[in-house]
């Protein structure tokens, strides 16, 4: 009874001490600018500490691009919202009543943009912010104090913005050496799997979810990273070739490396060794920042996979240009052409979704902020955040992130608690505490540079804590504190959590069906008449097209009995998924001459019921 939560447990914990290539780095730069951050509060006596503290923590990026598409969006949009909320204050003061709905308009427009722009977080982080702040206004009597509080409000969004922008843009990598990273985490790992087995020794577990999860994260993010890299200009458009070769090839090597997994794959361990010396000495070329000029193409492995591994690392000395990579279309190409995306996304005004959305959100908020006052219990304001950071379209997504909102928090928690009991009262200078508060948040943000199903919980473990021991500029000593953020939070997610199931339930499975029929779609395209690297692409466009799925699915079995599928259902699209990435194991290379690609689609699944799958088929 207790196996199925171990294994839960024990896959957390592996997913969280995973150590992949640059996060130890992001975490550190995230951690360093959290203590500037707290420096620059220390001195001016910035109101709003640790909400300044957590919103870098939440908006940091890996990359400097990134950093700064972020810091300019940021600065525009609470400028924009700073003068409307001037003007909502100044004509609602001493109006409790004036002053809930200016904020539920407000929670409105932040819900409803976090879904249909390119704003995305950094809306809801302007929604807790401005939320709590309003609440805190409606305290105040005197109206030239809260227009100072106002512009102090104004001053810590700029003191976000230029410290996510200039220090960004300083002490972040560029996004051709986070590509860089990515591409030779792959390679290494391609070449642990390929040692261990040329020397006969199990592959851990560990390392098994580990490659199965590069798999799945397909090409698509890499190709981002490689569109950022284009906007430095400072690197010609052969290099950017080079590595486009580069990302694509190591998704392809990782992805046959995956087919060696099982004990039964058709590769000797003569070719493993071979083949895991060229791949751990690419990886090594790509760690020094350098691009390999000269492989041997002499032929020496035998066998499809052993064969189909040498003709790509061969390959890594031929440059990719982005018309190579293109897909062939599926139709004949329409009169007119869509728009490109601008900064609302296409359909965002008509579909009902996000309105309905935008509205549960507002709900919660309201009630939050109604039983926030009536318990007259200023250390809860924590459940008016919770509102914020919990909601998502979903009932399955909310529930997922309910549960590491929960744990997070404890931990969080628990980390300020200690803090408070055996570490502030030897606290004599303002540098111990930096120091203090970098070991806490660099902790959080390890957590959060990782999978993206944990990387929530490492963002809730730096909220409670700033929220626990940043509140005033001293150290912490009441343990108070820490408990009724955790009562507050608590009781932002049961709120939350009674809405989004009174309300207009949405299920996950909606969004999950779309995906498996995007996957059944994929898979009935015809390739035979593609190039190699469009059906590598393709095999990536499928993995990712079912990690998705799966995603999907894991959540919707969170939710209650009469919203889910059933379980002979959830098995047969789970089967389903299996055999997807079969196939697209199946799509380039040697595999795909000499074994016959049968593909199984979505339909044949649900008539019928599913087969057993075979022993080895792989994981999705």
């Amino acid at each position: 009874m207790l196996k199925p939560y171990i294994d839960a447990v024990l896959r957390v914990w592996r997913l969280a001490i995973r150590p992949t290539r640059g996060r130890t780095a992001l975490a550190l730069r995230n951690a360093l600018i959290c203590m500037g951050a707290v420096l620059i509060g220390e001195i001016w006596q910035l109101p709003m500490l640790s909400l300044l503290t957590l919103s870098l923590a939440a908006l940091w990026q890996n990359n400097r691009v990134a950093n700064m598409k972020v810091a300019v969006m940021y600065v525009v949009f609470f400028s924009v919202v700073t003068g409307v909320l001037y003007v909502g204050v100044a004509t609602t003061i001493n109006n409790f009543f004036a002053t809930l709905v200016f904020n539920l308009l407000l929670s409105f427009v932040f819900f409803f943009l976090s879904t249909t722009t390119i704003l995305g977080l950094i809306s809801v982080v302007g929604g807790l912010v401005l939320s709590y702040l309003l609440v805190t206004l409606d305290s105040m009597q005197i109206g030239d104090a809260v227009a100072r509080l106002v512009l102090y409000a104004w001053r810590v969004f700029l003191i976000i913005g230029g410290l996510i922008g200039f220090i960004g843009s300083w002490l972040s990598p560029s996004p051709e050496h986070v590509l860089t990273d990515q591409i030779v985490e792959r390679l290494f790992l391609s070449a642990k799997c390929l040692t261990r087995r040329a020397k006969g020794q199990p592959i851990p577990i560990g390392l098994q979810e580990a490659i199965t999860d590069s798999v799945g994260e397909g090409v698509s993010g890499m190709f981002g990273v490689l569109g950022l890299a284009a906007l430095e200009h400072r690197w010609t458009g052969m290099d950017l070739s080079y590595l486009r070769r580069a990302a694509l090839n190591s998704f392809g090597i990782l992805q046959v490396v995956e087919q060696c997994l099982t004990n039964n794959a058709p590769i000797s361990d003569e070719d493993c060794a071979h083949l895991a010396g060229k791949v751990k000495a690419l990886g090594d070329c790509f760690a020094e920042n350098r691009r390999p000029t000269e492989i041997d193409e002499q032929t020496v492995c035998s066998g499809p996979l052993a064969q189909e591994i040498e003709r790509l690392i061969q390959a890594f000395t031929q440059p990719l240009t982005a018309e190579e990579v293109q897909l062939p279309p599926n139709q004949p190409p329409a009169k007119n052409p869509p728009k490109k995306p601008g900064f609302f996304i296409p359909g965002a005004f008509w579909d009902k979704e996000n309105v309905r959305f935008a509205v549960k959100g507002t709900v919660s908020v309201c009630i939050a902020i109604i039983t926030y006052k009536q318990l007259n219990w200023t250390g809860v304001h924590t459940c008016i955040i919770t509102c914020f950071v919990v909601s998502l379209p979903t009932m399955g997504a909310v529930l997922d992130k309910q549960r590491l909102r929960i744990f997070g928090a404890l931990i969080g928690c628990s980390m300020a608690m200690g803090l408070i009991v055996w570490v502030m009262p030897h606290l004599t200078s303002v540098a111990e505490l930096l120091i203090v508060v970098g070991i806490m948040i660099f902790i959080g943000s390890w957590v959060k540079a990782g999978d993206q199903r944990i990387s929530y919980m490492g963002l809730q473990m730096i909220i409670a804590f700033a929220l626990s021991d940043l509140v005033q500029f001293a150290p912490a000593t009441d343990l108070t504190i820490p408990r009724d953020r955790i009562i507050g939070i608590l009781i932002g997610l049961t709120i939350t959590f009674v809405v989004h199931t009174v309300f207009w339930p949405c299920s996950a499975m909606t969004g999950a069906m779309k995906k498996l029929k995007a996957l059944d779609a994929l898979l009935g395209q015809d390739v035979t008449q593609w190039n190699h690297d469009q059906r590598m692409l393709q095999a990536a466009r499928v993995q990712e097209a079912a990690s998705g799925a799966m995603s999907s699915l894991r959540s919707a079995m969170l939710e209650p009995s009469y919203m889910r599928p059933t379980q002979h259902r959830l098995r047969q699209y789970k089967v389903f998924l299996r055999r997807a990435v079969m196939n697209a194991g199946c799509l380039f290379g040697a595999t795909a001459e000499h074994q016959e690609k049968k593909v199984i689609r979505l339909d044949q699944i649900l008539k019928e019921d599913a087969p057993a799958p075979a022993q080895g088929e792989g994981q999705s």
